[in-house]
C-alpha cells in the first residue's frame, strides 16, 4: 500500500537545511581563521612596533648621569666638586614628525632661551628621529630659564629639563691648567665608540689624564607618563655609580696663595717636595675661566681666548721654554768644581765689563763687583766672574752637567705636551773638520743666555736635586685613586729617573752659596724670612738684545728651597718681563714660604 511522503528528505535529494548549516559553519570558520591570523600578525609580526608606539606615549626613558669623581688635595680638601645643575634636553621621538611643526617648537624654544635656532636644528639632526634618549642642548640653565620652559611646557613637546651633576670650582680660574676642564664629547671623540653623544669628557689637565677613572657609570629610569608628559609612576630604576676619588699631591692652601701672588702677572710657579717629587702647587698665569669652557661657549668668546696675545691656555710650567739666566750658574759651578776646572778660591776682578776679542760682555752691575771669588760670584750673581769661569769649564762640560741635572729633556710628568728645553750642541764646522764651540757662545751659555732654554718644572727638579743630594725625582701629581667599593685601584709611590753624581763636598758648597744669596746680603735678600733658612738663586734672563734698556723685557727668576739643612720644599717663580729676579720673583717666593712654614715663622717671630 502506498502511504505517500510523510516528511524528511526525499530519497536521493540533498537537505537544504543542512546546506545552510554547513555554509554558516564555513563562513564562521573562515571568519575565525581570519581573526586568528590577524591576531597572529598583530601580536607576532607587528607586536614590537605597536609596543614601541605604545611605550612612546606611555613610557619615557630618562638617563641619570653619574657624578664625576672628586679631585682632592693631599690634605683631603676638594680641588673640584660637583653640584646639581639644570640641563635643557630634546627627545627626538617626542618632537613633531612634521618638519614645519617641529621647527615651530624649536623656534619657540630659541626665542624663550635666546639659543641660536641653527644650534637646535643641528642638535636634532645629529641623531635618529626615533631616538628616545635625550639630546642635551644647553647645560647650566638659570631658574628663570627653567621657569620659562615649565610655563610653555604644553607648547614644547619633546623638550625637557633634567637635573645633572656639574663641576664646581673654588673660583672660576682656580688651578685651571692643572685641573683642566670637561665638556661634551666632540664628534671626533665619538668616532671611537667609547663615548655616547652628550657624555661629559675631560679635555685638558687632570680631567683628561684621569678621565677613565673620573667618569662613573650612568644609571637610568623608565617612567610612565600621561598624555601631557607628566610622570605617573616609576617603572624601573638603575642607580648611577659615581667616578673614582683622586687624591693628588697638591696642597690647596699653597696653590691658592701662589695664584694670588701671581695676579696681574704672566709667568709660572712650581712648588715641589724634594724628598719625593710631589708637586704641591703648579701655577700658570694668565689663566682662563674653566666654567666658561665647561658650558656653552660662543665662537666669538672662543676666538678671543685663542687670539689673546697673553696665551691664557698655555701651561707655562711645562709648555713654555725660557732662558734660565743666572740660575744656570749653579750648573757651571757644579761642573767646574766636580771636574777640577774651578776652585772656591778662584778670584776675578770685576770692573763691570768682560772683553773677548772685539766683543764686550757687560755685567748686570754697571760699576762692577770688585774682587770676587766663587762664593761671592754666586751670592752677588757676578756675570764677569762666570764669563771667565765658563771659558775655564768649557761648553762640553757645561752641557754634560746640564743634562745630568735633567735639563734639555722632559721631566716625565704624565701631563702631555711637555717641552724638552734646549741645551746647545757644538756649532757645525766646515767639511772635514770636527764640530766646535764658539767662544762667544760659551760665554753666553755660562750665564744661562744664548741658546739655553728650560721650563720651570725642569728648574724645580734641578733645585730639588741640589737640595736632596742629587736625586732626580719624576714629578708626581697623583698619589692614589680610590673607589668606595674596591678601595685603592691605582697608586704611585714615586719614581727616581736619575742621579747627579757630584761629590758631597760640591753639594755642600752649592747649598752654602745659595744660603748666602738670601741670608748674607746677596741678590735674593728679598726672600729672607727670620727664623727660616732659605737657600735660593735669582736670575734675570734677557729676551732681546740690550733688553736692559727696554723696560720690562727681562724675565725674572727665583729658585729656592728650605730649610737648608733638611729641605722640605722647593719653590720656583718665573715672572715674564718682570725685570730683576731679586725684586720681582723673590718676594713672591717669600709669600709662599711664609704660608708653608707659618708656624715655624710665627714661633721665631715671638722669640721662640
Amino acid at each position: 500500500m502506498n502511504l505517500g511522503y510523510l516528511g524528511g528528505p526525499m530519497p536521493g535529494r540533498p537537505d537544504p537545511g543542512r546546506r545552510r548549516v554547513l555554509g554558516m559553519a564555513i563562513i564562521v570558520s573562515v571568519a575565525l581563521l581570519t581573526i586568528v591570523c590577524q591576531l597572529w600578525y598583530l601580536q607576532v609580526l607587528e607586536g614590537g612596533r605597536f609596543q614601541e608606539a605604545s611605550d612612546k606615549n606611555r613610557i619615557r626613558v630618562r638617563p641619570i648621569a653619574a657624578p664625576r669623581g672628586i679631585l682632592f688635595d693631599r690634605n683631603g680638601l676638594p680641588l673640584v666638586d660637583n653640584r646639581p645643575a639644570f640641563t635643557l634636553s630634546l627627545i627626538p621621538r617626542e618632537l613633531d614628525r612634521d618638519p614645519v611643526q617641529r621647527d615651530v617648537t624649536l623656534g619657540r624654544l630659541a626665542s624663550l632661551l635666546q639659543i641660536p635656532f641653527a644650534d637646535l636644528q643641528d642638535a636634532v639632526a645629529k641623531v635618529s628621529p626615533d631616538s628616545i634618549l635625550p639630546v642635551r642642548v644647553r647645560r647650566g640653565l638659570s631658574m628663570d630659564d627653567v621657569a620659562k620652559v615649565e610655563e610653555w611646557k604644553l607648547e614644547l613637546p619633546g623638550v625637557i629639563v633634567e637635573v645633572e651633576p656639574q663641576r664646581a670650582y673654588p673660583n672660576s680660574r682656580f688651578a685651571a691648567h692643572l685641573l683642566g676642564y670637561v665638556r661634551e664629547a666632540s664628534d671626533e671623540q665619538l668616532k671611537g665608540g667609547r663615548y655616547r653623544r652628550g657624555d661629559m669628557v675631560g679635555q685638558t689637565g687632570l680631567e683628561r689624564l684621569l678621565d677613565e677613572f673620573l667618569r662613573g657609570k650612568d644609571g637610568g629610569e623608565r617612567i610612565e607618563v600621561d598624555a601631557m608628559g607628566r610622570q605617573i609612576r616609576l617603572v624601573q630604576s638603575t642607580e648611577p655609580h659615581p667616578g673614582a676619588q683622586v687624591i693628588t699631591t697638591i696642597d690647596r692652601r699653597v696653590q691658592e696663595v701662589a695664584e694670588k701672588a701671581m695676579e696681574g702677572k704672566a709667568g709660572a710657579i712650581v712648588v715641589m717636595d724634594p724628598r719625593n717629587g710631589d708637586v704641591l702647587a703648579m701655577v700658570s698665569t694668565p689663566s682662563f675661566q674653566i666654567d666658561r669652557f665647561t658650558g656653552t661657549i660662543d665662537r666669538n668668546a672662543w676666538l678671543r681666548v685663542m687670539q689673546d696675545p697673553n696665551h691664557p691656555l698655555l701651561n707655562r710650567t711645562i709648555q713654555s721654554m725660557y732662558p734660565p739666566g743666572s740660575i744656570f750658574k749653579m750648573v757651571v759651578t757644579a761642573a767646574g768644581l766636580q771636574e777640577g776646572s774651578l776652585t772656591p778660591s778662584d778670584r776675578v776682578t770685576c770692573t763691570g765689563e768682560f772683553h773677548l776679542g772685539n766683543w764686550t760682555f757687560r755685567d748686570w752691575k754697571k760699576e762692577g763687583h770688585g774682587s770676587v771669588d766663587l762664593m761671592k760670584g754666586i751670592r752677588d750673581s757676578c756675570d764677569v766672574f762666570f764669563y771667565n769661569a765658563g771659558l775655564k769649564v768649557g761648553a762640553p762640560a757645561m752641557a754634560k752637567w746640564a743634562h745630568a741635572f735633567g735639563l734639555g729633556t722632559p721631566t716625565g710628568l704624565d701631563f702631555g705636551s711637555e717641552k724638552p728645553g734646549l741645551i746647545p750642541q757644538p756649532r757645525m764646522s766646515k767639511k772635514g773638520k770636527p764640530m766646535s764651540w764658539h767662544a762667544g757662545e760659551t760665554v753666553n751659555m755660562s750665564i744661562g743666555q744664548g741658546q739655553v732654554l728650560v721650563t720651570p718644572m725642569q728648574v724645580a727638579r734641578m733645585m730639588a736635586a741640589i737640595a736632596n743630594g742629587g736625586v732626580l725625582w719624576k714629578p708626581r701629581l697623583v698619589q692614589r685613586i680610590e673607589r668606595p667599593e674596591k678601595g685603592v685601584v691605582w697608586g704611585d709611590a714615586g719614581s727616581v729617573t736619575g742621579h747627579v753624581d757630584l761629590s758631597p763636598m760640591v753639594f755642600a758648597f752649592l747649598r752654602q752659596s745659595l744660603w748666602a744669596v738670601v741670608n748674607d746680603g746677596g741678590t735674593g735678600v728679598a726672600a729672607r724670612i727670620p727664623g727660616l733658612d732659605i737657600a735660593g738663586k735669582t736670575g734675570t734672563a734677557q729676551t732681546v738684545a740690550n733688553s736692559k734698556s727696554e723696560k720690562g723685557q727681562d724675565h725674572a727668576w727665583f729658585a729656592a728651597f728650605a730649610p737648608v739643612k733638611d729641605p722640605e720644599v722647593v719653590v720656583i717663580v718665573l715672572v715674564e718681563r718682570g725685570g730683576h729676579g731679586g725684586s720681582a720673583a723673590a718676594p713672591i717666593a717669600r709669600q709662599i714660604f711664609n704660608t708653608i712654614f707659618l708656624e715655624k715663622v710665627a714661633f721665631a717671630a715671638f722669640g721662640g
